[in-house]
């Protein structure tokens, strides 16, 4: 990665944000994959259907941990913060590995998949056998994420993408392994082959900030960069609540698709759907942290502005047009491998959730700059008007919209992320028009 130029370049923010969003992309990849591998072994619906309930909770309880590549580029300067945060990823993944396997292994999960969530009983066991799996989860993710944000910090963007090319291949050989020989339902062989790739992420990960380890985190900062443990708490309790608010839209997702219309086909459908939403989206969300690492003064808002709404343009445009085009029928049926019924369904939740990821642009360009300049209450806030959005729609459309269920969760789905996109830009708007916070917030 060259150095970063004194004024901020179009062509420098595209250099510093690929190889992130290569790291995005190929977790975006993931999901598409086990779907296409699930929808070629036996009983195709049942075992879609399963997985989308076994990976919507894994991303629940690991939930509290997604920001740590946000903290780790903004806060890490020195070996005092380093450890500060190293110690905070170790508290938070002993106590969510311990809450995964609690929820797994006791009646929690009948109540929670059943009761709450309203799920056909026939799903459950493949979908606990899945989640069981996936134990490694949380603490593999953590820490991955974590050194991936100190590279971010020191400008190794490159090796950032590096891991999760190496997560995508663990993915693949073993799913792939896993369908050619029979061993394991799909569902379950897709929660075994999402756990050996994240802790090949994580290995890698920490194979690549060894460097950085060994040179520039192996000085002490000046006191007025390090952190207590106390102001990590502080600055990272409304990032986690974020995402712990965001990721509960999944149980609300899968509550209203079991109630909806055609409550099987929208919960074999949808997964299927979303990660091509996620796909498009997580380009999106890679520029979180580059306006984090950038954002310096007015002048380096403004091309990062500038370059988010080209980008934004061009992502929804891209899936638009898979929405209106045969592209469609390519996606759904030669790639996802979906049946004929579920591929016909696909098209106008597809269109509905086209523009998702120009908001996932927005989002994180309002989130980079919240983050940047440490005010990361409105971040919570926001993620909290999103679910209540979802929720409203969720629950009270079928009564209102006698749609199948995955064309109301794309509805409302799209209707949220604007939602959160207005309340976020309201609290960045003081920083556009005060760019003194900027060039006095910690570099």
């Amino acid at each position: 990665m060259p150095d970063q130029p004194a004024i901020l370049t179009q062509r420098f923010i595209l250099r510093f944000w690929s190889p992130l969003a290569v790291m995005w992309i190929t977790m975006a990849i993931e999901q598409p994959l086990l779907a296409g591998v699930i929808a070629r072994m036996p009983e195709p619906k049942l075992q879609l259907a399963a997985f989308g309930i076994t990976f919507t909770m894994a991303l629940l309880i690991e939930s509290p941990i997604i920001m740590l590549l946000s903290a780790s580029t903004a806060l890490v300067k020195g070996r005092q913060s380093y450890g500060q945060l190293l110690r905070f990823t170790t508290l938070l993944s002993v106590a969510l590995t311990a809450f995964h396997l609690l929820v797994t292994l006791t009646p929690l999960f009948n109540w929670f998949v059943g009761d709450v969530v309203g799920a056909p009983p026939e799903l459950i066991p493949s979908a606990r056998l899945a989640l069981l799996l996936m134990t490694p989860w949380s603490a593999a993710v953590a820490y991955r994420r974590m050194w991936q944000g100190v590279m971010i910090r020191f400008g190794l963007t490159d090796q950032v993408g590096v891991t999760n090319i190496l997560r995508l291949a663990a993915t693949a050989v073993v799913v792939l392994g896993g369908m050619m020989r029979g061993v394991l339902p799909g569902a379950a062989l897709a929660g075994l082959s999402l756990s050996c790739g994240v802790v090949m992420g994580a290995a890698a990960a920490w194979w690549y900030a060894r460097p950085l380890l060994a040179n520039q985190l192996c000085q002490l900062e000046p006191p007025d960069q390090q952190i207590s443990m106390q102001y990590l708490v502080h600055f990272y309790t409304p990032l986690a609540l974020s995402n712990i608010i965001n990721f509960a839209a999944g149980p609300v997702l899968t509550l209203g698709l079991s109630r909806s219309l055609l409550p099987l086909e929208s919960l074999a459908l949808w997964p299927v759907v979303s990660s091509l939403s996620f796909l498009w989206r997580s380009l999106g969300f890679a520029y979180q942290d580059v306006v984090v690492a950038l954002l310096h003064d007015s002048d380096s808002l403004t091309v990062l502005r500038r370059f988010a709404f080209i980008l934004a343009a061009i992502l929804s445009s891209t899936i638009l047009v898979i929405g209106l085009s045969p592209l469609n029928h390519v996606w759904y049926g030669r790639i996802s491998g979906l049946t004929p019924d579920l591929v016909a369904l696909a098209n106008l939740p597809t269109i509905l959730i086209s523009l998702t990821p120009a908001l996932s642009v927005l989002v994180a360009l309002n989130r980079g700059i919240l983050v940047h300049t440490r005010h990361t209450r409105p971040v919570s806030v926001a993620v909290a008007i999103n679910v209540t959005v979802l929720l409203l729609v969720m629950l009270l459309g079928p009564t209102w919209l006698p749609w199948p269920g995955v064309v109301l969760a794309s509805l409302a789905f799209t209707l949220a992320s604007l939602a959160e996109v207005a309340y976020l830009r309201t609290q960045t708007r003081v920083v556009y028009l005060a760019a003194s916070q900027l060039d006095a917030a910690p570099a």
